[in-house]
């Protein structure tokens, strides 16, 4: 077959989309459009959560997925909001990942968005979530009302995981704060379960703060425990360094050491048209030009392992 000089490669797998949100701050209209910060952005989000249906999740997140899949993602995995006792986005999306198997395969991650005990019984919300037909265990430690909730959800995430035979994929340490350390629990806890290869720790956007003492320690355990990490260039660069003036950090975790160092890390869309992020279209490629210039990532050799980013690191992380 003679493809004209295109390019032949694997799907792109997109390991990180919140697709019960997607194209909701277009349905909030000017209300939905803050200041851009990451917290506010979660305290904006329950009141429109309230009005949602089964239907109308469908609906937009089917939306996001034809963007994606079009543009050739075949892969996703979705963290979707599980708290909320009548688990409405969980039904829409359990029901859409039977319907589109054909299609494209999805992943759903049971993903308390106001926090385990930030929100009263969100832990038990999200072991429900994973008794329904959810595929990974997700938290949000460093949204908790302090260190020790934080610290306590991670043990729970890990806990239930192996309860359940779940993979693993948390919102860690999406903050510019330095202090912000739960990746370090999280590892250390699949370092000594031997379950590193089937976690991922999404964002880490702290770690891209700290020091390089603590780092370099850091990466050595990484590389023990075989965790997978996942970046998101386009949304954190938005989101992150909004107390900064100037030097202003772009919110990205260290991808050139992680790639220098054979430790897994994928590039992801995150967000489409929501509260936390107004742009986004499903363009993994899209992604992958923002994330090598803001990682910095384009020498000779580099650029040979850049589409890995977007499809083979990202099939890691999913466990296919």
């Amino acid at each position: 077959m003679d493809l004209a000089g295109k390019l032949v490669s694997a799907p792109y797998v997109d390991p990180h989309l919140h697709l019960d949100y997607v194209y909701t701050l277009s349905e909030m209209g000017r209300e939905g459009a803050g200041s851009g910060t990451l917290f506010e952005a979660i305290e904006m989000w329950p009141k429109f959560k309230e009005n949602l249906t089964v239907e109308s999740v469908k609906k937009l997140a089917l939306k996001g997925i034809i963007d994606e899949v079009s543009q050739g993602v075949q892969h996703i995995r979705t963290h979707i909001d599980v708290t909320d006792p009548n688990f409405t986005a969980l039904k829409a999306m359990l029901e859409l990942r039977e319907e589109l198997k054909d299609k494209v395969e999805i992943q759903i991650v049971a993903f308390p968005q106001q926090g385990m005990y930030t929100y009263k019984g969100g832990r038990d919300l999200v072991e429900e979530a994973l008794k329904m037909g959810a595929d990974v265990v997700g938290g949000i430690p460093h949204y908790e009302p302090a260190r020790e909730f934080g610290e306590k959800s991670v043990h729970d995430i890990v806990e239930l995981a192996l309860k359940y035979e779940k993979l693993i994929d948390v919102h860690c340490d999406e903050t510019d704060d330095p202090h912000s350390r739960f990746v370090e629990l999280l590892n250390a806890l699949v370092l000594m379960e031997d379950y590193g290869e089937k976690t991922t720790a999404s964002h880490t956007c702290s770690f891209g703060s700290a020091d390089n003492s603590y780092a370099y320690r850091m990466i050595d355990l990484f590389k023990k425990s075989k965790m997978n990490f996942i970046a998101c260039p386009t949304e954190n660069a938005y989101l992150q360094g909004r107390q900064d003036t100037y030097p202003k950090r772009r919110g990205l975790t260290r991808v050139k050491e992680f790639m220098e160092n054979g430790i897994n890390i994928a590039f992801a869309q995150d967000s489409i048209n929501d509260p936390w992020y107004p742009m986004g279209n499903g363009n993994m490629m899209n992604i992958l030009d923002n994330g090598i210039h803001l990682a910095q990532i384009m020498s000779p050799e580099e650029i040979d392992k850049d589409l890995d980013l977007i499809t083979y690191n990202g099939a890691r992380c999913l466990n296919i």
